[in-house]
């Protein structure tokens, strides 16, 4: 069986470990033989695993078997994780309900700035404003339903047709 040497790569870490069945280590090892970029990548893995080979074990702190053994989050005598673990859950959950909130509340504030504005400055004057800018930008607003007019067509309940206009 012959390997190309993108799937020699990925396995000499399974090679180096005797992970590997009989077939797929002798085709690594003739892959070996003959690439030499794979042959170096397999003597600095030998060399890494040598030196975590000299690490020493770690041990967990005094309780810490304990507490993960015991069922939710009771905690062993001085370990004060499991409340940390719990306490930044809360704090991420409580900040996502509330950024949920705000984003929900955004356009109904947006709404209501809106009819306040236009009962300041009055009815008529807003929705000229409102449909001048229309006219000229008229994909800018969510409600466009695909007509736009010109302000020059523009005539509002009580007022004088624009000169000209009168053959429209």
């Amino acid at each position: 069986m012959t390997l190309n040497h993108h799937r020699a790569s990925q396995l000499l870490s399974a090679y180096l470990d005797r992970e590997l069945g009989p077939a797929d280590a002798v085709a690594v090892q003739e892959h070996l033989l003959d690439c030499p970029e794979c042959r170096r990548a397999y003597e600095e893995l030998q060399v890494t695993k040598g030196l975590l080979g000299q690490l020493p074990v770690a041990e967990p702190p005094a309780g810490f078997w304990a507490a993960v053994r015991s069922p939710g989050l009771a905690r062993a005598p001085g370990a004060a994780w499991p409340r940390l673990i719990f306490g930044r859950r809360l704090a991420w959950a409580s900040a996502a309900v509330i950024m949920a909130l705000v984003l929900a509340a955004m356009p109904l504030v947006k709404g209501t700035i809106d009819r306040l504005h236009a009962s300041e400055i009055g009815v008529d004057l807003y929705v000229r404003q409102h449909a001048q800018a229309m006219g000229s930008e008229p994909f800018t607003d969510r409600a466009y339903l695909g007509l736009t007019t010109g302000d020059a067509d523009l005539v509002l309940a009580g007022d004088a047709p624009p000169a000209g206009a009168a053959g429209r």
